[in-house]
């Protein structure tokens, strides 16, 4: 049925655009690349970010960017080491425009384009939207097992959930989890999401650029977009010249001193003309976490129960071992047409949990064993005819998640010496299956008005398969139409939008099921939002959004009934779960100049019926567990997040950041009155000193970096933290669930390296918790019963060729 479903795809690429009307109207935009002495950059990247067309500089640094149609256009060029430029043109019918750029030395935090949660193609400094975009360059070499890991060191603003070295979840304006979308290339990803310590199963291997949006996205990605969107954009595939061939990859390898972590991976690709491939892999190998060696509960003579009490584990953390690979291929052409691609995708991560139920040591400690699995079949377009831009987007995805819980000496043989898995029989085991068919469609503009207008289809068929039934299986329909429109009145930028979505949930009793006559759910809702963004000087503007999104109940939160053993809890659902509303507002000052770059901004984001889940004070039926059972409140999300970065001397900068936010529920009080959110971030603040000297010998773009982060004492929220029972007077004597304030240094060195090669190497140093200091992060869910990691020596490598 795949295989049908795409040969009708390509087929309807073919015929959408007729060959003779392209070739008459396309338009061409040429010029060189140099540096600022004017010196050519050959292999500079050119790139009409949302028609996904792109060129490389020659020898001689002079491009050509053919097959464009007539209208406006966003540039990016960019070239390792240095700041990314952006240009805005308007092509006519047949026309060639040289558009030469002068590239500066990178020192600051470059502007760039966004094709997320906008209307159309801007760039982050003009668009109303709040959007940071993190380049190839970043990808490159600073590099994890997790998403949220990524994000957080590289974002400013963005947290992670952790859970080891393998497990990150992007926080974003404090939510997370089902209330942020994670998207690969606009199409949203499935990960069972409900759960605290349930990551993204998306690998940045493949990716060419991610995108954060923060605010409500719903108007373009639906439910689950309500506190924002991370969209991870993979490369195009290759092309070369007419007749001509190209070849090329990346060889890339680290290695992290704290768990023993060794990562290899390979990416090829080639081009024949306009046909290109390229295909690419991951493999990541980890031992135990370390944290620094202190004393433990089992050694406290104080044993009484409350929160900052000794863990239970120090030193190497035992069950925090995993194995991780990915592997991705695509295949594409593009030319006067527009472009098509088929792209595939698969990722597997089997790791271990430490459980908080074991004994001294780590022959006594408990785990639990997990497998996850996701793969991606996409094939994507974008079509060009009579001014509009078409995209369409075909998905097949497939998620897996299955858990299994075993005493000690089991579970360490559950991987072999080589980080290998042996069958397991996983008493919990997940499977969904995903189809989306995805429409946008770019009209020309009318007058000053231009935007999208987009369709959504989705069905997820989940299935529960093992005799832990913690969830029923069930499907899911969402139908969703959308208008995103934009208004250039310069130097204004107004856009607005609506959406609406149609979502039905059809479950199938088990014997788990507590509500088995309210197992069909159906849910009709409407997004809307208006942003204006005006720039007020050169590289200064102001921006305000005002947004509402939504969010539907998931299977889970529906109904789930039963053991949960990643959060050792007894968890029920709520068949009767309104949806959630989101209604949030923004304001922002945005400064990009040569010496300069700031950003401030305030939001306040109210969401009606937010869900979560309430430590009830009772057992679970074996009595062993507590229950957690879902409810729904009325809650406000205040904060305020900035950064700065500024160049003192040409080879010294400095700059620092913050973010501070609360958040308070109806009812969620001690007293009955309002009480604080759970799992938002403790308040921060950061600093960073980076010294650039000239380059030296084969040293090109060489980096000093020093990182200080300041992270605050928080309480947790009292009987709706998850994990709240390590700070009670009757629960587990030994971890915690609030945290105190701590601080941690980090540094790094990196450079490029010119071998008289063509394409330079690059190497870089960094040193996380450089005098490993003894904390626990707020959002580290082995705060209960371990400590967050030590120091830890990361060196990665990246050779081009």
């Amino acid at each position: 049925m795949s295989t049908r479903i795409l040969t009708a795809f390509f087929v309807l690429t073919a015929l959408l655009v007729s060959p003779a009307e392209a070739q008459s109207s396309r338009s061409t935009v040429t010029g060189t690349v140099t540096d600022a002495d004017g010196a050519p950059l050959p292999g500079a990247q050119i790139a009409d970010v949302a028609f996904q067309r792109g060129t490389t500089a020659g020898p001689d640094g002079r491009y050509r960017l053919e097959g464009l149609p007539p209208g406006d256009h966003t540039l990016e060029i960019r070239f390792v080491g240095y700041q990314t430029a952006v240009r805005e043109i308007t092509l006519d019918a047949g026309e060639t425009v040289t558009v030469d750029v002068s590239l500066k030395t990178r020192v600051l935090e470059t502007e760039g384009v966004t094709v997320t949660g906008t209307a159309r193609a801007r760039s982050t400094l003009t668009t109303p939207q709040s959007v940071d975009v993190l380049g190839a360059e970043d990808l490159d070499t600073d590099r994890s097992a997790a998403l949220g890991d990524v994000l957080s060191e590289n974002v400013a603003g963005v947290s992670s959930i952790q859970t080891g070295s393998q497990a990150g979840k992007p926080v974003l304006r404090g939510l997370s989890g089902n209330r942020i979308r994670v998207l690969k290339d606009g199409i949203a990803q499935e990960y069972y999401q409900f759960g605290v310590r349930h990551f993204p199963t998306t690998s940045s291997n493949e990716a060419e650029r991610i995108e954060v949006v923060r605010g409500p996205s719903s108007i373009q990605y639906g439910s689950d977009a309500l506190g924002g969107a991370i969209n991870v954009l993979t490369k195009d595939a290759p092309t070369a010249d007419l007749n001509e061939t190209q070849v090329g990859g990346t060889f890339r390898s680290q290695y992290f001193t704290n768990n023993n972590e060794r990562a290899v991976g390979l990416d090829l690709e080639g081009a024949r003309g306009s046909v290109g491939a390229r295909a690419g892999f991951e493999r990541r190998l980890s031992d135990n976490y370390t944290a620094p060696e202190e004393r433990t509960f089992f050694e406290a003579e104080d044993k009484s129960p409350g929160p900052f009490n000794d863990p239970k584990y120090t030193g190497e953390i035992p069950f925090t071992n995993f194995e991780q690979w990915n592997g991705y291929a695509q295949v594409g052409t593009q030319g006067d047409f527009g472009s098509a691609q088929l792209y595939g995708d698969y990722w597997i991560n089997r790791h271990n949990f430490l459980l908080p139920t074991g004994g001294p040591g780590a022959e006594n400690a408990d785990g639990q064993g997990q497998n996850l699995e996701h793969g991606n079949l996409v094939a994507k377009a974008n079509l060009v005819a009579d001014g509009f831009v078409i995209r369409p987007r075909l998905s097949l995805q497939t998620s897996i998640r299955q858990a299994g819980t075993a005493d000690g000496d089991e579970i360490l043989d559950f991987i072999d010496e080589n980080g290998g898995f042996d069958d397991f029989d996983y008493p919990l085991d997940l499977k969904t299956d995903i189809y989306t068919g995805r429409l946008e469609v770019a009209h020309p503009k009318i007058g000053a008005v231009g935007g999208t207008l987009g369709a959504e289809v989705q069905l997820q068929d989940a299935n529960t398969r093992g005799p832990a039934e913690l969830q029923p299986t069930a499907d899911t329909w969402n139908v969703g139409l959308f208008a995103f429109e934009e208004i250039d009145l310069a130097p204004w930028t107004l856009n607005a939008g609506v959406r609406g979505d149609f979502r039905t949930v059809d479950a199938e009793p088990n014997e788990n099921t507590r509500a088995a006559d309210k197992l069909e759910n159906d849910y009709l809702t409407l997004s809307g939002a208006l942003g204006a963004n005006v720039k007020v000087a050169d590289g200064v503007a102001l921006a305000a959004n005002l947004s509402s999104g939504f969010r539907a109940p998931s299977i889970f939160e529906l109904y789930a009934n039963g053991v949960h053993g990643g959060v050792a809890a007894f968890q029920v659902g709520d068949p009767d779960l309104d949806p959630e509303r989101a209604y949030s507002a923004d304001v922002s000052v945005r400064v990009r100049r040569d010496r300069l770059t700031a950003e401030v901004t305030g939001y306040a984001n109210a969401i009606n019926d937010y869900i979560f889940l309430e430590n009830t004070g009772n057992r679970g039926p074996n009595g062993n567990l507590p229950e957690f059972a879902a409810s729904q409140t009325d809650v406000l999300i205040p904060g305020l997040e900035a950064k700065v970065e500024t160049q003192l001397r040409p080879w010294l900068h400095v700059g620092g950041q913050f973010t501070v936010l609360g958040g308070t529920g109806d009812g969620l009080g001690s007293d009955g009155g309002d009480g604080d959110l759970p799992l938002l971030p403790a308040n921060n603040v950061q600093g960073f000193v980076h010294l650039t000297p000239d380059g030296q010998g084969p040293l090109r773009n060489p980096r000093i970096e020093v990182d200080l982060k300041r992270g605050f004492d928080k309480d947790a929220a009292g009987r709706f933290e998850p994990f709240s029972q390590f700070d009670g007077d009757f629960g587990p004597p030994f971890g915690t669930a609030s945290t105190k304030a701590y601080t941690t240094v980090d540094a790094s060195a990196e450079s490029r390296f010119a071998l008289g090669l063509g394409a330079q190497p690059s190497l870089r140093v960094a040193v996380r918790n450089v005098f490993d200091t003894t904390y626990r992060d707020f959002l580290d869910t082995y705060k209960g019963y371990a400590l967050s990691p030590g120091r830890d020596v990361r060196v990665s490598l990246s050779v081009p060729f």
